[in-house]
């Protein structure tokens, strides 16, 4: 680990990198600051820029281990426990980043002496290290290079993403995309490494969608990469060039029998009532589009309750696909999250000719937490309603409906209702939140209404551990919201799967 660079004598040539910095957009900055790598001022706080009128937001950093931890404490269905270990290597990477950002704060925040920069240095390869060969059980020379690389490779990225994408990030909130991405990275190279080295042609209907999942998502993430390396793959023509090449690797690879594109039809054509989900699904695109459509013509910026359709909305697509077609949903979500990568780049690289009119749909929706040029807040509300589901081993397996749908409870329920009777009849503040006390109760209540009406459906299973669970999740949550300055659209999500996962 690098120290950041505090001192005085360097504050002219921090206040240059932050100016140039400043003038640069998304994955421009984070090429512009690959060839300074050099230079003295890399890794200085001064430089970073996280998202103004917000705290640090540290304690972020320990969501995905904690609740990973959770889930791999759980007793796993018959159908997952090859997974195990799979699971228990990516919850000791996460303790590791986690630990590698709690260093990181304490390197760049704390002054020490020469040791004690050394020691805390050293700590988070070590440790995760020493975890990856006791609690894992691997080798001792896959332990440190894989220990000592991904903590290494975890703090570049996280800085240079403080960087890249200044003012759209708390510290925190960086560490929780950053912890996310390099799991992802982790768990997309072990699936089709072991594929290509031999592996088995997936089976089961899940395991086959995971497949596709996976490798569209990778490529997908190979591609940014380039485009950050290469500038000139920035050019429109190229761009769209390398887009049809990556759209024909995600559907003609063959890494699924039939390949991918002839088994999503077969999937999709399998059964009547996913096709009617689907169908669904596809109304409520265009209902979106034409809510986006109607507030860019009215010429006014969008209001809070305005941007809570869209909560609506995502609530309509996740619980009928998590009870009635939940392998479909799995795969909705990597669509949905591969299309809004790709319109942000359209966005920041002002790609003709799209860039004008998604540049005009973001102003029109940004909230005061997108300070940056990222557009954060639709990002999270996708991310934090889907990562219970890319959490979960084998989530359709019916194990725990209630954790899949952590996500959709806090967010789609919980913060909507809160947002509404917070600013209709909200009078009592919490302190010097924003938030007043009515909403919290509505946000508690909310939940709890919803989980009801679920379980008298006979759609969710509720044991009284479970509803324990749940109203002391949805407490926590609810006092969270009305005193964090954090994006909750991605820090709700975890807390409350956390603590009903332990149910």
């Amino acid at each position: 680990m690098r120290s950041p660079e505090t001192d005085s004598e360097h504050s002219e040539t921090d206040s240059v990198g932050s100016s140039t910095d400043s003038q640069s957009s998304g994955l421009g900055a984070v090429r512009h600051q690959r060839r300074s790598a050099q230079r003295t001022d890399v890794f200085s706080l001064k430089a970073m820029a996280p998202r103004p009128n917000a705290g640090p937001g540290g304690w972020l950093c320990l969501l995905l281990p904690l609740a990973l931890t959770v889930r791999l404490l759980r007793h796993a269905t018959p159908a997952c426990k090859d997974q195990a270990r799979m699971q228990c290597l990516l919850t000791v990477a996460a303790g590791g980043m986690a630990l590698e950002t709690l260093c990181f704060f304490i390197y760049a925040f704390v002054k020490t002496g020469i040791l004690v920069k050394c020691l805390v240095s050293l700590l988070p390869g070590v440790a995760t290290s020493l975890s990856f060969y006791l609690l894992v059980d691997t080798s001792l020379t896959f332990a440190i290079i894989v220990g000592f690389v991904m903590t290494s490779a975890y703090q570049q990225i996280y800085i240079y993403t403080l960087r890249g994408f200044q003012r759209s990030f708390t510290y925190g909130e960086a560490s929780v995309f950053v912890q996310g991405l390099v799991l992802f990275a982790l768990s997309a190279i072990h699936r089709l490494g072991g594929f290509f080295c031999g592996g088995s042609w997936p089976t089961e209907e899940f395991d086959t969608l995971n497949m596709i999942m996976v490798n569209a998502l990778f490529c997908l993430l190979v591609f940014c990469v380039a485009l950050v390396l290469f500038p000139t793959l920035r050019k429109p023509c190229r761009f769209y060039l390398w887009t049809v090449m990556l759209l024909l690797a995600v559907t003609c690879m063959p890494v699924t029998r039939p390949l991918p594109l002839l088994a999503l039809v077969q999937f999709l054509l399998r059964d009547q009532e996913r096709l009617a989900i689907l169908v669904f699904y596809m109304l409520l695109v265009v209902l979106t589009c034409l809510t986006v459509a109607w507030q860019i013509g009215s010429s006014a910026k969008a209001n809070t309750r305005v941007r809570k359709i869209f909560h609506l909305l995502i609530v309509m697509v996740y619980i009928p696909g998590l009870i009635f077609e939940c392998a479909l949903l799995y795969l909705a979500t990597g669509v949905a999250l591969a299309a809004f990568v790709v319109l942000e780049l359209l966005r920041l690289l002002k790609i003709p000719p799209f860039a004008d009119r998604l540049a005009v749909a973001f102003s029109t929706f940004k909230d005061e937490k997108d300070a940056g040029e990222l557009a954060l807040t639709p990002f999270c509300l996708l991310i934090g309603c889907s990562m219970p589901i890319w959490m979960t081993p084998c989530p359709c397996s019916g194990d725990n409906t209630l954790a899949l749908l952590s996500g959709i409870l806090a967010v789609g329920v919980g913060d909507t209702a809160a947002s509404v009777v917070g600013s209709k009849l909200g009078r009592n503040k919490w302190g010097r939140s924003s938030r007043s006390l009515e909403g919290t109760i509505a946000f508690v209540v909310s939940i709890l209404m919803a989980v009801w009406l679920l379980e008298i459906s006979g759609l969710v299973a509720m044991s009284q551990a479970k509803w324990f669970a749940t109203i002391f999740a949805a407490l926590n949550s609810a006092l969270v919201e009305a005193f964090t300055d954090q994006v909750d659209n991605l820090v709700l999500p975890l807390i409350f799967y956390t603590i009903v996962g332990l149910a």
